[in-house]
């Protein structure tokens, strides 16, 4: 039996969760097909996402087809909860995009398909609802969107092609002048016309594209034939490696990672090392998700996914064993929230509960300020921040009020400069480092060089090194995220007696920090990507309102009595900038933001931060805070 792993992504209520009902109903693993408006949908499964009808989680179902094993991860569409998009793409093997015949692709669809290919991920099409309407230029559409040729695999009214036309589209799809010409000659073709198709999908080159209906199942047992053709390399001789796509936590499992292997096989009991901790835990135990049931396995192997219980130090996004052949790259949040309890001596379970959370979402990022007593939170929006009221509520009995949101700030430095820190007394300890700071252009991140050598710094230490500077910079000199660096180790002295396994972790921090006081940080602030499309007469309003908001204009294009305007704009100007543009359109607006980038802050704008934590240029109140020795 071979593995399959299709992530179902699409924008919102184009019809993705009715599709995975679907599946599961034609596969036999559910006798009826669920129904979101319902309530009885198998992924939908959290009260808050029954009630809503919406998708904010992940999740994970797995069926068997033929002789294929198909993990199906249902993702959110609403572009609130696309972080659960990005972390499960990396785990799929495919990219279903279902699409609305109706709308066609819309921004979240745009989103996406620039999501699977900086993965470089093969993409399927499933056009949806043309039982209600037929798509005339989907596949015109998606063309223009994606490199990939487009292969139609039925017709838009949802017909099936004969041999002849599935033969003539794949030849299309492929450009294969070898296999046109033999297929012109009246030569057979199929079996390596079939082998090249299996290529060309599996390598991103072909796009199936199929009309259906999730609501009728029209289309359906094609896809499935469809995803059964894929097949992609494994490798049972690999070390074992793994990608985190999921936390959740459930009443008498206890928190549960949603596993995808890309090498080896564990087992029950088997030990898993995580790479952020460097700890090693025990696989307790390991299932698939049949619908909504679990269904214990003895083992997962190479291309496998699953749910496993007894890591308690996961989080999602987190890479187990030997690095995966994939990088990850979640969207940071741009706002921060306060978060406080109704009655104040929940303020320790409300705690606890956003550290619980955090570990499911790691863009919530719940950070306690001890000095105040109060707890912030990170979203990407205000469904985002209703959802998390609402899930405290329900899943942990604690009634939460939020503030009104500010905006995420980062920082740079402004010019070159060394860095310097010394820390050798009080005894026994030695650690001495020296690091150069450079600027690097916008979008660079953090880049970190060594070229230290070992006889003067020992290679363990260097690693203690590496690994902490990227947690210094979570915090410069105005308390935000300090990025487009380079950070280079360039000299520094251990010691054979005095130096301690810690000592470098105590004194990196006080040498980048002193790095970056001596090269100065200017302010960034985010700065979205805003597209709107609405009708006609509503441009004027739309414009109305954002002529005062800093925002880049792009030329409005109009066809169809709608127009779609686009534009790039501070995240600080679009806190009330959705609801408003739903009131002036009459709600007949569909409006997408994103992030684009962070962008130096004009003069006047941003705000410094106040510090989490000790600061390590107070160097005395640092090292006793370091060795553990600081009391409040």
């Amino acid at each position: 039996m071979h593995i399959v792993n299709a992530g179902i992504f699409a924008h919102i209520d184009a019809g993705k969760t009715t599709l995975t009902e679907q599946l599961l109903f034609q596969a036999g693993a559910t006798h009826r097909a669920g129904s979101v408006d319902g309530g009885t949908s198998t992924t939908d499964f959290l009260p808050v996402e029954r009630a809503r009808g919406i998708s904010v989680r992940n999740a994970t179902v797995t069926l068997r087809h033929r002789d294929m094993l198909l993990h199906i991860i249902d993702t959110p569409g609403h572009a609130d909860f696309a972080e659960e998009a990005e972390l499960a793409l990396p785990a799929a093997d495919v990219c279903v995009i279902v699409i609305s015949a109706r709308e066609g692709a819309e921004a979240q669809t745009e989103f996406l398909l620039r999501l699977a290919a900086r993965h470089a991920k093969p993409l399927l099409f499933f056009v949806n609802k043309c039982d209600m309407e037929t798509p005339h230029t989907a596949a015109q559409q998606l063309s223009r969107l994606v490199k990939g040729g487009i292969l139609p695999l039925n017709h838009a009214d949802m017909r099936d092609m004969t041999t002849a036309e599935r033969t003539e589209e794949a030849l299309t799809a492929l450009a294969d002048e070898t296999l046109l010409e033999r297929y012109l000659h009246g030569e057979e073709i199929a079996a390596p016309l079939a082998s090249a198709l299996r290529g060309g999908m599996a390598r991103g080159e072909i796009c199936p594209l199929i009309y259906g209906s999730a609501r009728t199942g029209a289309g359906v047992s094609l896809l499935l034939d469809t995803l059964h053709d894929y097949s992609f390399p494994r490798d049972p001789a690999a070390p074992f490696s793994a990608f985190v796509y999921q936390v959740e936590h459930r009443e008498g499992l206890g928190k549960i990672a949603h596993l995808r292997l890309f090498g080896g096989a564990l087992a029950v009991r088997g030990a898993v090392y995580n790479r952020r901790t460097g700890s090693t835990c025990k696989a307790a135990q390991i299932k698939h998700v049949l619908a909504m049931k679990f269904l214990d396995v003895p083992q997962l192997t190479d291309g496998d996914i699953g749910a496993v219980t007894g890591l308690s130090d996961v989080k999602a996004g987190d890479f187990l064993g030997d690095a995966p052949p994939i990088s990850l790259e979640l969207t940071p949040p741009y706002f921060r929230m306060k978060v406080a309890p109704i009655d104040a001596t929940e303020l320790p379970a409300l705690k606890k509960a956003l550290e619980e959370l955090s570990d499911e979402s790691p863009s919530l990022h719940a950070e306690w300020v001890d000095k105040k007593r109060e707890l912030t939170v990170s979203a990407a929006g205000k469904i985002q921040a209703e959802i998390l009221k609402e899930t405290l509520r329900a899943r942990y009995g604690l009634e939460a009020t939020l503030s009104a949101p500010s905006v995420i700030y980062r920082e740079t430095p402004v010019r070159e400069a060394y860095g310097f820190a010394s820390y050798t007394m009080p005894k026994p300890c030695w650690a001495v480092v020296r690091f150069l700071i450079q600027p690097l252009p916008r979008g660079s991140g953090l880049v970190y060089e060594s070229v230290c050598s070992e006889k003067k710094i020992a290679y363990r230490y260097q690693e203690h090194i590496r690994t902490e500077v990227p947690r210094t910079l979570t915090q410069g000199l105005k308390s935000w995220q300090v990025t487009d660096l380079k950070v280079t180790l360039v000299d520094g002295e251990d010691h054979p007696q005095h130096t301690h396994p810690l000592d470098f972790f105590v004194a990196t921090p006080m040498g980048i920090m002193d790095g970056l006081k001596n090269a100065g940080t200017r302010l960034l602030e985010p700065v979205l990507h805003l597209r709107v499309s609405a009708p006609e007469h509503t441009l004027g309003k739309v414009l109305a309102l954002l002529a005062p908001r800093r925002a880049k204009l792009n030329a409005p294009e109009v066809r169809n009595e709608k127009f779609v305007l686009e534009a790039d704009i501070p995240a600080e100007e679009t806190f009330t900038l959705q609801g408003e543009i739903a009131s002036a359109t009459g709600g007949r607006a569909d409006v997408d933001l994103h992030l684009i980038g962070y962008f130096p802050c004009p003069e006047g704008k941003g705000a410094v931060r106040e510090r989490v934590g000790i600061d390590p240029l107070d160097r005395s109140l640092w090292i006793l805070h370091a060795r553990g020795a600081y009391k409040k």
